[in-house]
């Protein structure tokens, strides 16, 4: 994505919902229970497509194939482009170090309208993450900083969730509303105009932190034991202190995907 790091949260959305159709067994309707930590190593593989948005003035959306990676032994996981270990998980708390890769970025090539401006790189972040999961709902709360100083700027988020199974978890929906605050280095780097960059119609503007709101749904379908479909549609508004940004000509983006992966190992019992 072009535009804010909830690509993070949104690859947890994703992979958590996989798992819960690979590995759940129960009485149709209710919440499926979360992946325990495993001596055997699990993993699954698949691919998928992503439409990304950029709000950047003159870029549009962007299509990308992307792999669908899961991985899990013992207390450390892999969930496509995060990578964490539990220090806290049972029925009710989960507690995690994260690291993840963001996408924000942008390059001047993707529109005319950018001619002049630097390039801004995506990066690697890394923080923790505490879940909440009363009964069939989830509450995550997060706290990232840029661990390669290319921005320099931190994230926070909070998700609402609320997982929905049918036909012995053989499909399921997941809705979800949640905001993303970050700092005023994230915005002034990704955002940000220079002195340098400035030209006419396009002044040099300085970022201050901002929250974004999002919503989305997420759903499952399993076509066997091992293979499943998913697919995810976000809707995210961005603060204005983002939109009004002079390389900024949009106030909220979509983001879709659709995948279908392969569960390897010892497989579950049928749904």
């Amino acid at each position: 994505m072009k535009n804010t790091a909830f690509a993070l949260i949104l690859t947890a959305l994703v992979f958590s919902a996989v798992a819960h159709a690979q590995t759940s067994t129960g009485e149709t309707g209710d919440a499926p229970p979360f992946v325990k930590p495993t001596e055997e190593l699990k993993w699954s593989l698949g691919l998928g497509v992503i439409s990304s948005p950029r709000p950047y003035v003159g870029a549009s959306n962007k299509i990308t194939p992307i792999p669908l990676i899961e991985l899990y032994y013992k207390k450390f996981y892999v969930q496509g482009i995060q990578a964490g270990y539990h220090f806290i998980d049972n029925e009710r708390f989960t507690f995690d170090a994260r690291v993840g890769f963001v996408f924000a970025g942008l390059d001047p090539d993707d529109s005319p309208d950018l001619a002049g401006m630097m390039q801004r790189d995506p990066t690697v972040e890394g923080g923790f993450v505490f879940d909440w999961k009363p009964g069939k709902y989830k509450l995550s709360t997060s706290l990232y900083t840029d661990m390669l100083g290319v921005s320099k700027g931190q994230q926070a988020g909070m998700n609402f969730s609320r997982t929905w199974t049918f036909g012995q978890y053989r499909w399921g929906l997941t809705p979800s509303i949640g905001v993303v605050w970050q700092s005023s280095n994230y915005i002034d780097y990704y955002y940000g105009v220079t002195p340098e960059e400035a030209q006419p119609g396009r002044p040099a503007f300085d970022g201050h932190s901002a929250v974004n709101f999002e919503s989305g749904l997420l759903a499952f379908f399993r076509l066997s034991t091992r293979v499943t479909l998913v697919g995810l549609v976000q809707i995210q508004r961005l603060d204005n202190k983002i939109s009004e940004s002079p390389i900024v000509d949009a106030k909220r983006g979509i983001f879709g995907l659709l995948g279908a992966t392969y569960m390897f190992g010892k497989a579950p019992g049928r749904p």
